[in-house]
């Protein structure tokens, strides 16, 4: 009897922690923030530091800098392709159930990865069953955030951005000694326990029951008809964020930007190596991006919560500082002046990352959000996966990564430049916070 009342207790919990009501801004919200912070790490810190198998892969398969940088380019750009899948899994089977098995599917890409002899085929197991599991994980993560926080959202976004640079931060280093210790093959199949514990995590996401503080019950009546009134089929629904300015400029700025925003990170360690520095010192300028970029994500996080803060131009300043930054890359040929660069770069990045997401989920209604973060994910995906391989192309070309820099810091330029159009629309409009994003969507549907 007594041990039937001890299962009978043990059950009870687990059904508790499973389907109870969970309530946004709780203490189980910041439960869920940290969940998705870790699994940020692993899932975007080692995607952020393929780099330092570059050099690696280029010895093993005898291929030129485009051919390996496309397997890191693809891989990268997967992460934002698949988002409308990985959103429509969010939707219909749950945050929990699309993390879970984002995780699952980065083991098995990872694990065919290492027992691979094709470089071709390494596209497919990194670059697409690998890329497609880190997409998962990554509009999960911060769907579920979505969901879990309110009045701290921008702080939760920070908190859960901080996740992928501290990711970086250890990631390249640690990546380093594994390669040294135990070579490319096995450091892929260690990966694999890190995304164990993803899947591990995603229980923490409780399906469906939360309770939201933004809109009553016939609020959301109301939202659901002016939808089914007002609006024809889904794909007209996703398509209506672009009626929001906001979302129209910072999404075509994000998609000319994210062009050169990932070409250091891919190819900064076959740089250094090109102008005389070791890979094991090259590795650890990895550490000052994590590090910079972690503080810059969190007082960004901070920042984004003032009212008084235009969000777009805090994610402005993250483009002008990188792209001065990649244009003076070439003179960088002593190992203090490359310190110099990661942590000015770091610092634009998490400026860049917190920003972007909090926009992108704060510039339209509750309703657009996951239309809003993955429309823009995969748009944004073609600029990722391009940017790599054609600074590798251009550095086969000269011999050098001269050109390819400057080209970068171009792109970075008038990515920053774009914004500014919005200084030609109504002030209010503007704005980005989700009370300006749902008093325009009541006007919206009004028409």
């Amino acid at each position: 009897m007594v041990n039937s009342k001890d299962s009978d207790g043990a059950f009870k919990k687990l059904k508790h922690f499973f389907s109870d009501r969970r309530f946004q801004d709780s203490s189980w919200s910041w439960v869920v923030c940290f969940s998705a912070a870790v699994c940020n790490g692993i899932n975007l810190g080692f995607a952020l530091s393929f780099g330092v198998l570059f050099p690696e892969l280029m010895k093993h398969f005898n291929a030129s800098r485009e051919r390996i940088a496309w397997v890191g380019s693809i891989g990268l750009a997967m992460v934002w392709f698949a988002s409308l899948p990985a959103g429509y899994m969010c939707d219909h089977f749950g945050y929990r159930i699309t993390w879970f098995l984002g995780g699952m599917l980065c083991m098995t890409g990872l694990a065919a990865t290492s027992v691979t002899n094709s470089l071709t085929l390494m596209y497919f197991t990194y670059g697409l069953v690998y890329g497609l599991g880190a997409c998962f994980i990554y509009i999960s993560n911060y769907l579920a955030v979505r969901k879990y926080f309110n009045k701290k959202f921008s702080l939760a976004v920070g908190i859960t951005a901080l996740g992928s640079s501290v990711g970086v931060l250890y990631n390249g280093p640690l990546l380093q000694v594994l390669l040294d210790v135990f070579g490319w093959r096995n450091t892929f199949r260690i990966l694999m326990a890190a995304f164990a514990l993803v899947s591990i995590l995603s229980l923490n996401v409780n399906p469906n029951v939360i309770e939201t503080t933004i809109a009553t019950g016939a609020e959301s009546e109301a939202l659901n008809m002016k939808q089914q009134v007002g609006i024809r089929g889904r794909i007209s629904f996703y398509c209506s964020v672009w009626k929001f300015p906001v979302y129209t400029f910072v999404a075509i700025s994000l998609m000319v930007g994210c062009f050169g925003m990932y070409i250091p990170y891919i190819n900064l360690v076959n740089y250094c190596e090109d102008v005389g520095i070791t890979a094991q010192s090259a590795s650890r300028l990895f550490i000052f991006i994590g590090l910079t970029s972690s503080l810059a994500r969190i007082l960004t996080g901070q920042l984004c919560n003032n009212p008084k803060i235009n969000s777009v131009f805090v994610y402005q300043s993250s483009l002008f500082v990188a792209g001065v930054s990649v244009l003076l890359l070439p003179l960088a040929t002593k190992y203090w002046a490359l310190v110099v660069f990661s942590c000015a770069y770091g610092i634009s990045d998490g400026i860049f990352i917190t920003t972007q997401n909090y926009i992108l989920l704060s510039c339209v209604d509750k309703e657009r959000a996951t239309a809003s973060f993955c429309i823009l994910s995969l748009l944004y995906s073609f600029s990722a996966a391009t940017g790599g391989p054609i600074a590798g192309l251009i550095a086969d070309k000269y011999g050098n990564y001269i050109n390819s820099f400057y080209m970068t810091g171009g792109v970075l330029m008038l990515a920053f430049v774009i914004p500014f159009a919005l200084t030609f629309i109504n002030w209010r409009k503007s704005q980005v916070s989700p009370e300006v994003s749902r008093e325009m969507s009541d006007v919206e549907a009004e028409k």
